[in-house]
């Protein structure tokens, strides 16, 4: 070996070229590589699971490892979240003090979509404004859950939800804005004619029509 060896750059995969004292040279090899010129992988990264997106796969290289990340799924090791990254190797981000995560600058813009629709205003009328109905701009007041009075438009003159749902029909809740009174005004059907039931049933779908099973109670 020649000291001079050291100027064709033989050490591989980022090793570092020294003269050796007897002459020579030899490669200081980064960790995961071995060999006389590095070219030797002698630890698979992948087996400490560097990939942290549960559907990512991991694979192996020489002194390294990729990861194939999911979409919107970006970094090293898939641990950013991109909406615009349509999946694949994980790119590393270089993170800088004045960089606004994405989903901060997305809340601020549907804020902003939330002043223009003039949602403000919209929370709490009793109306379910859809346009409204976000994180951002605080779910319309409630007014499109489960938190707002659901009788809050029924006009009727008893209380009709005291009687909701009590198996008898109270027709001044029989509509909409009283719920329907719970479905208490809801016909049941009545069993069967007993004359027909057995026949009906030994004649179902027998492709013929017999006008006594010819009823929704048959």
């Amino acid at each position: 070996f020649s000291g001079y060896d050291c100027e064709s750059s033989p050490c591989q995969n980022g090793g570092l070229c020294r003269i050796s004292e007897g002459g020579g040279y030899q490669c200081d090899c980064p960790i995961g590589t071995t060999g006389t010129n590095c070219e030797i992988d002698s630890l698979n990264e992948c087996n400490s699971n560097p990939c942290q997106h549960v559907e990512a796969i991991c694979q192996d290289k020489l002194g390294d490892y990729v990861c194939y990340c999911p979409p919107k799924h970006n970094g090293k090791n898939c641990e950013l979240y991109d909406n615009t990254f349509p999946g694949g190797v994980g790119h590393p981000v270089v993170s800088r003090k004045d960089q606004t995560p994405y989903y901060t600058v997305d809340l601020e813009r549907k804020k902003e979509l939330c002043i223009k629709n003039n949602c403000p205003f919209k929370r709490r009328n009793s109306k379910c404004d859809e346009e409204c109905n976000t994180y951002a701009c605080d779910f319309d007041g409630n007014d499109c859950s489960l938190g707002m009075n659901p009788w809050a438009n029924c006009t009727a003159p008893i209380k009709c939800w005291d009687v909701f749902m009590d198996g008898v029909c109270n027709e001044d809740c029989n509509n909409v804005q009283c719920l329907y009174d719970g479905r208490d005004c809801e016909k049941t059907l009545q069993p069967c004619n007993p004359i027909y039931d057995a026949y009906c049933q030994k004649h179902y779908a027998n492709g013929y029509c017999d006008y006594g099973c010819n009823n929704a109670e048959c």
